[in-house]
């Protein structure tokens, strides 16, 4: 029996020291952007409009955010997945430092199919591809590109989130760590372990392993009544990657 307890209490140790080694190399690792949106009525422009990645797919390099976060960033003109024109720059850069910064070129994954209202997302939501993927014009960060993983996740592995809430001071980026419960449609289930009190301002961030690779990014969250235990809802990256796929 003790020798069945020592090893289990190697095996829990060992999982928190490689959990520790992961988030001290991603908080190291330049990951984290937030978006920086004007339009040419400046009247609609949001300059901490939640949070976004750049990822590599083919040698080219995309940015990637949350599709829900053009509820809150976008004109009273905009019905649909459309600037139509509008659109002035839609920048990146960490939250503590816009001296350093990604210029998006065109929105890629345009729509006139989904409606920008919370009541079409939310009736929809079990097929809503909570994602926006533009071209990039040009990159002036230290942020080298996420690579897609390939394969799949374990329940119970690790996984991190790495941006800023709304509520996060002004410093260095966030990185929030998980556990993968299960994956149901369109989006992957993750249990809080260290997380912020609030999660609002942390859509778009990306979700990655410990070794960096995305897996998802942040489309919403919840605290459950009873047990008040956090999870989040992070959209998967298999759409994106097809959506992507299909460009060229």
């Amino acid at each position: 029996m003790s020798i069945l307890k020592n090893t289990l209490a190697l095996v829990i140790i060992t999982s928190l020291l490689i959990g520790c080694s992961s988030s001290e190399t991603l908080q190291n690792t330049p990951i984290g952007l937030i978006n920086n949106v004007s339009y040419k009525q400046s009247s609609f422009d949001n300059p901490n409009a939640s949070n976004g990645f750049l990822v590599q797919y083919e040698n080219t390099t995309y940015a990637i955010t949350a599709k829900h976060v053009l509820m809150i960033a976008k004109t009273d003109h905009m019905s649909f997945v459309d600037f139509e024109g509008g659109l002035k720059e839609w920048r990146m850069h960490p939250k503590n430092d816009s001296s350093k910064y990604v210029i998006t070129d065109k929105l890629l994954s345009v729509s006139r199919k989904d409606s920008l209202t919370w009541n079409y997302m939310n009736t929809n939501w079990d097929t809503y591809n909570d994602w926006l993927v533009f071209s990039v014009k040009e990159n002036m960060t230290a942020h080298k590109p996420l690579t897609f993983r390939k394969e799949p996740l374990k329940k119970g592995e690790s996984l991190y989130a790495v941006g800023w809430t709304y509520k996060d001071s002004i410093g260095k980026q966030r990185v929030y760590e998980y556990k993968f419960d299960k994956t149901e449609g369109n989006y992957h289930t993750l249990i809080q372990i260290q997380g912020p009190k609030s999660l609002g301002g942390l859509s778009g961030a990306p979700i990655v392993d410990g070794n960096g690779s995305v897996v998802g990014l942040v489309s919403s969250g919840w605290e459950d009544d009873t047990t008040k235990q956090v999870f989040i809802e992070a959209t998967t990256m298999s759409n994106v990657i097809e959506f992507i796929s299909n460009l060229n």
